[in-house]
């Protein structure tokens, strides 16, 4: 059975759909809190880099070992998904600079653009904008020699080799959604939880949708 890395930076930060949809095809989920857990060898078909309200750029040992470990798979050709925290973090970890955006983005969004110069078959069945759900505050620069994928106000998605980062959320349900909001500490400032519940039945199925389709060609980008 084939194994995946799975790094949680957050106890509420699971794999979620993406985790659901890995296990019915047989993948072996090896999870640990980064935190307060070692990262093991690697030594797995590939490995996911989840999110937290931490930054890249905070000075944490845990946060150093998760950029050498992305730079690890990398060089070793296994495929790395990163997202939100875990996507600034590849880019961190590729030369480019991580950065408070000018402004949160949290809540469903209809507006991420795919970016067909980059000629990548990731975002292939995605409508164009695509509907995704966000919650950070920090965004990044493209790595030099990487490829952007998807973009929005803010640059969404890249690949470089053999890794793939992207700033949104598309592995949530709705009970992901809710314990967030009900567990942030953070200052949302105009951004009303309210409103994000009530547009819950009409956008998490379709992102939803989106995870399945970027699953299945993630799964065939990298031979999985």
């Amino acid at each position: 059975m084939s194994q995946v890395l799975v790094i949680k930076n957050a106890r509420l930060e699971g794999p979620g759909t993406l985790g659901e949809l890995l296990k019915s095809d047989g993948f072996d989920l090896q999870t640990i809190l980064a935190k307060k857990e070692k990262i093991p060898s690697l030594d797995h078909a590939a490995v996911l880099v989840l999110g937290a309200p931490e930054s890249a750029n905070d000075d944490l040992q845990y946060l150093r070992d998760e950029i050498s470990l992305i730079l690890e798979a990398a060089q070793k050709n296994v495929p790395v998904l990163g997202i939100c925290l875990g996507s600034q973090l590849m880019a961190k970890a590729f030369g480019a600079r991580v950065y408070r955006g000018a402004k949160k983005e949290i809540g469903f969004y209809d507006d991420i653009k795919i970016d067909r110069a980059a000629h990548s078959r990731l975002f292939e069945g995605f409508d164009d904008p695509f509907s995704v759900f966000h919650w950070h505050g920090d965004t990044f620069d493209i790595p030099e020699n990487a490829k952007r994928l998807a973009y929005s106000m803010y640059n969404q998605a890249f690949r470089y080799r053999s890794a793939v980062g992207i700033q949104f959320h598309l592995e949530v349900d709705g009970p992901t959604v809710r314990s967030w909001l009900d567990s942030t500490k953070e200052a949302l400032g105009d951004i009303n939880p309210k409103k994000i519940l009530a547009e819950m039945d009409s956008h998490i199925e379709t992102v939803q949708k989106n995870m399945r389709v970027f699953y299945k060609n993630f799964k065939s980008e990298f031979g999985l």
